[in-house]
């Protein structure tokens, strides 16, 4: 009888899950881009994956959770994507400040990522876990310095994303103008007390 590799037998057991799930997420990505996740359904996002309902039921509680690592997959990947330019600039401010326009020029051009980040935002998960862990830092090292005079890091980093979500809300809905992103930027600066740029 043939000797069995049960590392190897969990290892792919582990890799069939993870393809699962990212099937799963994709499909809701898909989804979350026409409606609401209070109008998405379990049945519409199985059917799109291709997957059983148990199986959705094994990756996720509930579709506010499928909607929680959508949102986790699209900061990721974006601050993955702007990290490399983001670390360049030495001062906090700067950072945050391109941080900020970066996302907004974004929602900008791609209404249809605007709106996954807004729906992906509503689930009760934390929204953009490393955006919001970056912008703290950023914000710390800007207290530190003196430079902000909200001195909470929660209630900086809850005004700045709040600005950012209700902007990206207005694009979405209203369009985007060529104003916009500086504005906003101007008035998340001043709301946390570091005056125009």
């Amino acid at each position: 009888m043939a000797k069995v590799d049960l590392a190897r037998r969990a290892e792919i057991g582990r890799e069939k899950r993870a393809r699962t799930r990212a099937q799963i997420v994709e499909a809701g990505a898909t989804l979350l881009g026409g409606r609401t996740h209070e109008a998405l359904t379990v049945d519409a996002v199985v059917e799109a994956a291709g997957v059983a309902k148990g199986t959705f039921y094994y990756h996720f509680k509930s579709i506010g959770d499928l909607a929680a690592a959508v949102g986790a997959g699209l900061s990721q990947s974006f601050d993955e994507l702007l990290s490399p330019a983001r670390l360049e600039r030495r001062d906090p401010i700067e950072r945050l400040s391109f941080a900020f326009m970066k996302f907004l020029e974004r929602a900008s051009a791609d209404t249809d990522w605007a709106r996954l980040v807004i729906q992906s935002s509503q689930s009760p998960i934390e929204f953009g876990i490393g955006v919001r862990g970056n912008l703290k830092a950023d914000i710390e090292e800007a207290i530190a310095q003196g430079r902000v005079s909200v001195r909470d890091v929660e209630l900086a980093a809850d005004i700045a994303i709040g600005i950012w979500l209700e902007v990206t809300r207005g694009i979405i809905a209203r369009g985007p103008r060529p104003e916009t992103t500086s504005q906003a930027l101007d008035a998340t600066l001043r709301a946390l007390g570091l005056g125009q740029r």
